[in-house]
């Protein structure tokens, strides 16, 4: 039998809460499941939050950690932590609320002690969480050791399908399928490396990518350069996790820049047109692409397919 890998949507805080994150990602992995979280993508806009929704309507199960603070807020001023928890509630995701036991306690650095508008929604929110059944944590440790009791708990209550369902045959021969497939992958990676194969032609041709200044258009935009393989590598790393439409890769490679170049407090979203680039690296023969019908909207989308060249090419240029 193939094993089901559950997807999890993890809702916090992020600087407060950057130990107790890693230590229930931890907790979550050994769980076997793929701990998924909004913290590379901290602006507040549309475009964000209706990614964020379809990450949550993507997972299995929902989990939110709540401290001494209230965290980023929307343009509606409701903070983006507490509107991902309405959202999983209101969307029927099976939810897990871990909150901080001593909140006294919390070092004043991790907290809204400044700021009285920001301490009265966190109250509320607390309060919101806690008209269901909730957990209390003392520190990173704790918190996963109850994550991992609640998880298993939740998850023998309530099964969900996960990545691979167990009930449809079909899906069982596909996880063989790719098996066999990571293994063939591996052989040829190895005989590349040991060809010799050279970067594509235009791998380190340049690409300049604006990023205009947040709330002043007319500045002038911030100017990034990469080159063409970098810019390769990076969209492959968001493919091999699962992106693969022209929204998704191009929302997710600019926010990776924006990371990498450490410009979440300044920058918007790139300028820049993914529809050249996938032109580009089609004609390079380094993707393919393939046409898809969208079930839940009923329309066809176009998606991104590495070529063995492109697969080989990442393995050479992989960061």
């Amino acid at each position: 039998m193939p094993e089901i890998i559950y997807k999890v949507f993890v809702s916090s805080t992020y600087d407060d809460l950057r130990e107790e994150r890693a230590e229930l990602q931890k907790a979550l992995l050994k769980l076997k499941c793929l701990p998924v979280g909004m913290e590379l993508f901290p602006s507040a806009d549309d475009e964000t939050w209706d990614f964020i929704r379809k990450q949550i309507d993507d997972s299995d199960y929902y989990v939110v950690v709540v401290a001494g603070r209230y965290g980023s807020e929307y343009t509606d001023g409701v903070s983006f932590t507490e509107k991902e928890y309405d959202y999983a509630r209101e969307s029927g995701k099976r939810v897990i609320a871990f909150l901080h036991g001593d909140p006294k306690n919390i070092p004043i650095g991790k907290t809204d002690s400044d700021d009285p508008v920001r301490r009265e929604k966190l109250k509320r929110f607390i309060e919101k969480t806690q008209k269901s059944p909730v957990n209390y944590y003392m520190n990173p440790h704790d918190l996963a050791a109850k994550v991992t009791i609640s998880f298993v708990d939740l998850r023998e209550r309530y099964p969900a399908i996960g990545f691979i369902r167990a009930d449809q045959s079909v899906d069982q021969k596909r996880y063989i399928e790719l098996l066999e497939e990571n293994t063939r992958l591996r052989e040829e990676l190895a005989a590349v490396q040991s060809e010799q194969i050279k970067p594509f032609p235009e791998a380190d041709e340049l690409i300049e990518i604006l990023f205009p200044i947040k709330g002043d258009p007319h500045t002038t935009p911030i100017v990034v350069t990469e080159t063409l393989g970098e810019i390769f590598s990076l969209i492959v790393d968001h493919i091999v996790g699962g992106a693969s439409t022209d929204f998704d890769i191009g929302y997710l490679l600019t926010r990776t820049l924006i990371a990498i170049h450490n410009m979440e407090k300044t920058a918007n979203t790139a300028v820049f047109e993914i529809s050249e680039i996938k032109r580009r690296f089609f004609r390079l023969r380094l993707i393919d692409l393939e046409r898809r019908m969208n079930e839940i909207r009923r329309t066809v989308e176009q998606h991104w397919l590495l070529t063995e060249y492109g697969k080989q090419q990442y393995s050479l240029l992989g960061r």
